[in-house]
């Protein structure tokens, strides 16, 4: 894995999976680890970003599914399991 930059939220890296690039962020505050949703949707084959796969059924399911087996836990905002992260 490759330190790519930082800012004062963030600290910015790049790394592969099967020869894909996967972009991977660390909470400076926290010390937690995000993905980059698109690639990840990219690397399971899923669509082109994360978007596009929410926006299909099999999206819908995957949204579904993790309401039911992850009760109290957001999908989406600030502390849910999906983010718009903002490079400062």
């Amino acid at each position: 894995m490759q330190k790519t930059g930082e800012d004062k939220n963030y600290v910015y890296f790049m790394d592969h999976f099967q020869d894909t690039p996967v972009q991977v962020m660390q909470d400076e505050k926290t010390g937690e680890i995000f993905f980059n949703a698109d690639d990840i949707v990219k690397i399971l084959g899923l669509g082109d970003n994360i978007k596009e796969f929410l926006g299909t059924d099999r999206g819908l399911d995957f949204i579904n599914d993790f309401k039911r087996d992850h009760p109290g836990i957001d999908v989406f905002g600030n502390k849910g399991m999906i983010r718009e992260v903002i490079k400062d």
